[in-house]
């Protein structure tokens, strides 16, 4: 093992990003199967956007040397979106034109609709536009040749839209990350409502099947560890040939009966174990052959937030070659309390909003086996570990749930 002592927040993602390396292959997909996979090429556009002069709105074409008077001028010939051919205007003659028909060759500017009154085939303007209004000019948008999305980019909602616009029916993503899951422990049962003597429900099986619930990754749960050195050694060394990832929920504590880190230091590497987080502590990284082992602790709110803050970033950095971490912005706390330093906390909070800002409160249960407390909070404040008290109405850094797990 590589640490003596645990680890703090940044220097676990300095390890995370230096050591982890994993090569997944790219595929050929169709754009609509794409949504929140991962480009493994830059993507650069062969058309012009747009790929023509066009109208922005209903209207007329007008001439440039049309725009210094109002003149009665003569009403042309008509443009409607989807036409291609090729118009000229002639001296004091305009074009009805719609809103995405290709502009005349020689007129860069539209007279909206109801800035003109008709007097059968012709027209008089009452308001004239400036040279270049209501004009989309070609290539204005994207110019050819222009490198639209980069490798790594994620495709989303507000770019697959840009990504059809330059023809793109099929692209080179990365292909999915394989990842097996286990949980850990005697005492996990299916969930039921009754219980008998010590069982619990085992409510990490769905929340890692939620949190692995993604477009760029394949998943597959490979049971419920129990309490065996050997047979957890059996599992991981069969399972490891079959996935890139393994992550185990519990096991990876102090106990007697805690085999996990032992078993993955014996047959593999272990990069680290234990984390000056809380919630979050027992959290070890290792390998075992060419599989990533990552070992969350079995508390759910250990792993919901170790997988928001940590583990999903690493799983994206994998699948992208980018390190992006949950977006945060500042709040004002509504409370105070003691804290230990040399320790970062993630502590629940609910959000108020005052006037122009955020002001959180913290929630009552902040043990790491308050499973309510994810529930029924907005997020979580970050407090580094230098901060040994925090003062009503300080500023810290706040993430909510969407932008840690979405």
């Amino acid at each position: 093992m590589t640490n003596k002592n645990p680890l703090t927040k940044d220097k676990i993602l300095k390890l995370l990003k230096k050591d982890i390396k994993l090569k997944l292959g790219s595929e050929l997909i169709g754009l609509e199967k794409s949504l929140n996979r991962f480009l493994a090429k830059d993507l650069v556009s062969k058309l012009y956007l747009p790929p023509f002069n066009n109208s922005a709105v209903d209207g007329y074409a007008l001439l440039k040397s049309n725009l210094n008077n109002s003149n009665i001028l003569i009403n042309n010939k008509r443009i409607v979106a989807g036409d291609n051919q090729n118009i000229y205007l002639k001296k004091n003659t305009v074009s009805r034109i719609f809103t995405g028909a290709k502009m005349p060759l020689n007129s860069k500017t539209v007279v909206m609709q109801e800035n003109v009154k008709l007097f059968n085939d012709k027209l008089k303007v009452n308001k004239l536009p400036k040279y270049g209004e209501n004009c989309r000019l070609k290539g204005e948008d994207i110019k050819k040749g222009q490198k639209i999305l980069e490798k790594g980019e994620k495709i989303k909602v507000n770019n697959i839209n840009l990504i059809a616009a330059i023809g793109k029916k099929k692209i080179i993503v990365n292909k999915k990350i394989k990842i097996g899951y286990y949980t850990s422990g005697n005492e996990l049962q299916k969930p039921t409502e009754n219980l008998k003597g010590s069982e619990i429900n085992n409510s990490n099986f769905y929340s890692l099947h939620a949190l692995l619930n993604q477009a760029y990754i394949k998943q597959k749960f490979l049971g419920n560890l129990k309490d065996n050195k050997k047979l957890i050694i059996s599992s991981l060394l069969k399972n490891t040939k079959k996935f890139d990832i393994i992550i185990t929920t519990g096991g990876a504590s102090v106990g007697e009966e805690d085999h996990l880190i032992d078993s993955v230091n014996q047959i593999g590497k272990v990069y680290f174990w234990k984390t000056a987080i809380k919630p979050g502590r027992p959290l070890a990284i290792g390998k075992i052959n060419k599989t990533i082992i990552i070992c969350l602790p079995g508390n759910p709110v250990s792993v919901h937030l170790l997988y928001g803050m940590l583990i999903k970033p690493l799983i994206e950095y994998i699948c992208s070659g980018k390190l992006n971490l949950p977006k945060s912005t500042k709040v004002k706390v509504n409370f105070s309390m003691k804290k230990k330093n040399k320790r970062l906390e993630w502590l629940r909070v609910m959000v108020q909003k005052n006037k122009d800002e955020l002001i959180v409160n913290k929630f009552p249960k902040q043990g790491s086996g308050m499973i309510s407390s994810i529930a029924y909070s907005d997020g979580i404040i970050e407090i580094p570990e230098r901060v040994s008290f925090i003062s009503k109405g300080e500023y810290y850094s706040f993430y909510s749930y969407e932008d840690i797990f979405d």
